[in-house]
């Protein structure tokens, strides 16, 4: 009997020993996973997609669908006279983006005299699109009125206004806009590295007077590379220590050699340097702006990310 209880030890030390060689070797190989290096997150800002559309969803904070209503004879008057604006008419039925204050909003647009004709100030699309079903984008961008709009491409109209029959493509490209810019689906655009953690530090720094000037010159120092990191870390209402930024116009048809603004909170300066450094524009909040403006700025340019990881693989 006492050989078989020790026997029986002897078989329990070997059961026990094997158990904790199993359990090591499980804790060994989940240390291997953990050291994995992780791909690095190619971005080629080059590559993104020339195609406007997506630019123009990514800028609306709101996208309506409804009766575009043009008064014709007031354009006629503004040809034969001066450069002036223009308030239109849009009866909504439905909203595919935002909110809306009514069911009828004033956009305002401008218009050229016969003698001032630019580029931007086109009526043809006034005109074709008055009394149809329309689908428009529009944005804010700096208007205090709470019904008063304008297009989301001011500068190029026909990519804000659309005939019904767009209807699946638009509804579909907000969709696509919504999934990407979730927090949850971050990691797949942001890289965790130095460049990061050193505009992390940049961003702190702006919560120091002493600082703050310094950290925008240096953000817009690193250009592109610091692009990614800006972009990611860029949904931060923190109050910024000094509350101006200015920047030097980079196109010499600008009269002025530099772009003076009030940004108030880090993410009203970081679009401001984006900008610099992009030449893209969305919302206008570098004078600061309400929560709408400055959420819809914060998933614009996560848009804009995310097609410079992805467009690159296309």
């Amino acid at each position: 009997m006492g050989k078989m209880f020790f026997r029986n030890i002897k078989i329990a030390h070997i059961f026990t020993a094997a158990i904790m060689l199993a359990i090591m070797a499980g804790l060994t190989s989940c240390e291997k996973n953990d050291n994995v290096p992780v791909k690095p997150i190619k971005y080629n800002f080059e590559a993104i997609s020339k195609g406007t559309l997506w630019k123009s969803i990514a800028a609306s904070t709101l996208i309506a669908k409804g009766v575009f209503q043009v008064d014709t004879n007031k354009i006629k008057e503004i040809k034969e006279s001066k450069n002036d604006y223009i308030e239109v008419k849009l009866i909504i039925d439905s909203v595919l983006k935002g909110d809306i204050p009514s069911k009828e909003i004033t956009i305002r647009d401008y218009i050229c005299s016969k003698d001032g004709e630019w580029p931007y100030c086109d009526e043809t699309d006034l005109v074709q699109f008055n009394k149809k079903r329309t689908i428009i984008l529009l944005g804010k961008h700096g208007i205090t009125s709470q019904e008063i709009y304008i297009y989301s491409n001011p500068y190029y109209k026909i990519e804000s206004i659309f005939l019904e029959s767009e209807e699946s493509k638009i509804k579909e490209e907000i969709a696509k806009q919504e999934m990407i810019t979730k927090d949850v689906n971050l990691h797949s655009i942001c890289s965790n590295d130095s460049v990061s953690s050193k505009v992390k530090n940049l961003i702190e720094d702006m919560l120091i007077k002493a600082k703050a000037e310094e950290a925008y010159a240096e953000l817009e120092k690193m250009g592109f590379d610091a692009v990614p990191g800006m972009i990611c870390q860029m949904d931060d209402r923190r109050d910024l220590a000094l509350k101006g930024i200015s920047l030097k116009n980079k196109n010499p048809e600008f009269w002025e050699a530099n772009r003076h603004y009030g940004p108030k909170v880090i993410v009203d300066v970081l679009a401001a340097i984006l900008n610099q450094i992009t030449n893209e524009c969305f919302n206008f909040i570098y004078n600061g702006g309400n929560e709408e403006e400055r959420a819809n700025e914060v998933r614009a340019w996560r848009t804009y990310l995310w097609h410079a990881v992805n467009d690159s693989l296309e």
